[in-house]
C-alpha cells in the first residue's frame, strides 16, 4: 500500500478508536518531508524537520503522553529508512524502544505555499491507529511548521494521550 493509501486506511481505522493503558509509552519518530513542488531542495528543511519533531515530543509529553526520550532511542532508526512508506517498521522500532504507541507523521510540501502536516498514533501491539490527525499550514517556514505542529497536538492529539505513569 503507498503512503497515500495509508493515510486514508488510517483514518478508517481510527473511527474504531483504540483503547490502549493509562501509562503507555510513546516513541515520537522524526517527522519526514515528501516534497512534490517542483522547486530545489532546501538545506534548512533536514533542520527544520529535527526541530519541529523536537517540539512535536515535548509538546506531546506536557499534553499526557509518556515520551521516551531520544537517548534510548539512538540508532534505532537505521538511515535513509522512509518510515511513510517502510510498511510497519515503525512498530518493530517502537518494541525495540519499549514503547507502547508510536508516533509518526509526514510534512507534505506542494509549493512554498501551500503544505501540511500529517502525524499518526498507533498502537504498537496492534497496528492499529489510534488517531490520525492533518492540518494544512501556509507557508514553508519555521515559524509555520512550529504553529501546525502545535495546532495539532493541542485540537486533534492531546484528547487521546493516555495518563503518564
Amino acid at each position: 500500500m503507498d503512503h497515500v493509501g495509508r493515510w486514508a486506511a488510517a483514518a478508517i481505522i481510527a473511527g474504531a478508536m483504540v483503547t490502549f493503558p493509562a501509562s503507555a509509552r510513546t516513541l515520537v519518530l522524526d517527522l519526514e518531508l515528501e516534497d512534490s513542488s517542483g522547486e530545489a531542495p532546501s538545506a534548512e528543511h533536514a533542520e527544520r524537520l529535527k526541530r519541529v519533531s523536537a517540539e512535536l515530543r515535548r509538546t506531546l509529553d506536557a499534553k499526557g503522553y509518556d515520551v521516551i526520550g531520544d537517548a534510548a532511542t539512538a540508532g534505532l532508526v537505521p538511515p535513509g529508512t522512509a518510515i511513510r512508506s517502510c510498511n510497519g517498521c515503525e512498530r518493530d522500532i517502537a518494541r525495540a524502544a519499549g514503547a507502547d504507541l508510536v508516533v509518526f507523521g509526514i510534512v507534505r510540501k506542494v509549493s512554498s505555499l501551500i503544505l501540511w502536516i500529517g502525524v499518526v498514533v498507533e498502537d504498537v501491539g496492534t497496528g492499529q491507529a489510534v488517531t490520525t490527525a492533518r492540518g494544512d499550514i501556509r507557508g514553508d517556514t519555521e515559524t509555520a511548521w512550529s504553529r501546525g505542529v502545535g495546532w495539532l497536538v493541542d485540537h486533534r492529539l492531546a484528547e487521546y494521550a493516555p495518563q503518564k505513569r
